[in-house]
């Protein structure tokens, strides 16, 4: 997946016009790589994130995927989204081992 925004032309030309797009015309520098990247996961109500709470093909997928972006350097975080509002204060934020 990585492999498609950085090394494609194509990738790198789509991923440059959403942020045009999202940001009012902000262009992207040639050489644009992030510094970090964030995976955001739905969660079922009362359902907290861990490797255990994904299905093995998504956590298969998101194991190679942080591989292989900290391996260019960029930094990698999964949330967990909870499907409703929560009362508490926490973020929820939790960090997977790749």
């Amino acid at each position: 997946m990585p492999s498609r925004a950085w090394n494609d032309p194509e990738g790198r030309e789509r991923l440059a016009e959403k942020v045009a797009a999202a940001r009012q015309g902000h262009r992207l520098p040639e050489d644009f790589r992030p510094s970090k990247v964030v995976f955001a996961v739905l969660l079922k109500d009362g359902t907290h994130l861990t490797a255990d709470t994904l299905f093995l093909f998504s956590q298969v997928t998101l194991v190679q995927t942080a591989r292989a972006l900290e391996a260019w350097g960029v930094q990698v975080e999964v949330v967990g989204i909870a499907s409703t509002p929560s009362a508490a204060t926490s973020t929820g934020i939790r960090r997977l081992a790749a």
